[in-house]
């Protein structure tokens, strides 16, 4: 691997004898962020405080797991007139979270093919480190549609779910999102539509379990409206 890309990446300054001790859960969040993102549709507050007050509810959950803190790699990507890496792949305490503010257009393909490109990174920094991990989790959360050529990305990503490589949780947020253009993007599960507190909520809070255990299917079965 080129070591100029490798250093592109923060991977902190860990000791891999404390690494190799637990098995990681690489989890990434791939939020929109566009204009759209201001409005209420359906919430008693905007879609982006709603975004940012569970974005960081998560992020304290992990924080304070002790299981959570030491397994997840949390990576954190924006995409909002621009593609923006908030958090590359790195141990819960170097994650600095600012509140997103909603701005632009939707780029999603653009998005999605950097989530693919630092989760082959980050995929490969375990294997050159002997370094287990769990399947890895992507969240694609959207109000919209992507304003970019979004195809060739969502073919890309399809193929790594139907090769076992990751698992994709398409998330559309508020009343007027595309369920068939999200459902380009996860072969598997469908598009959850969140409108409200409740939701955004209950879709942190099973996120959350997934961080500190990477075998409950909770999040799954709700996708699939199982409970």
């Amino acid at each position: 691997m080129n070591e100029d890309v490798l250093n592109d990446f923060n991977f902190d300054e860990w000791d891999n004898s404390n690494i190799k001790t637990s098995r990681k859960v690489p989890m990434c969040l791939l939020v929109d962020t566009s204009g759209s993102m201001s409005n209420k549709d359906g919430s008693t507050k905007p879609k982006i405080d709603e975004l940012n007050n569970n974005m960081k509810g998560l992020i304290d959950y992990i924080r304070n797991d002790s299981k959570a803190s030491r397994i997840c790699d949390l990576s954190i990507i924006s995409f909002g007139g621009s593609v923006n890496v908030v958090s590359g792949y790195s141990s819960i305490d170097s994650v600095q979270f600012s509140p997103l503010s909603a701005n632009g257009n939707t780029p999603m393909g653009e998005a999605v093919s950097k989530a693919i490109e630092m989760l082959k990174i980050r995929r490969n920094y375990y294997r050159n480190n002997g370094i287990e991990h769990y399947k890895p989790i992507l969240l694609i959360m959207s109000d919209g549609n992507p304003t970019d050529d979004y195809k060739p990305a969502a073919y890309e990503l399809t193929q790594m779910v139907q090769n076992k490589e990751l698992k994709v949780f398409p998330v559309g947020i508020g009343q007027h999102f595309d369920h068939s253009i999200l459902s380009e993007f996860s072969p598997q599960i469908a598009p959850k539509l969140i409108s409200d507190a409740s939701g955004f909520s209950m879709l942190f809070k099973l996120l959350s379990s997934s961080s500190s255990n990477p075998n409950d299917d909770s999040l799954e079965r709700w996708f699939n409206d199982e409970f």
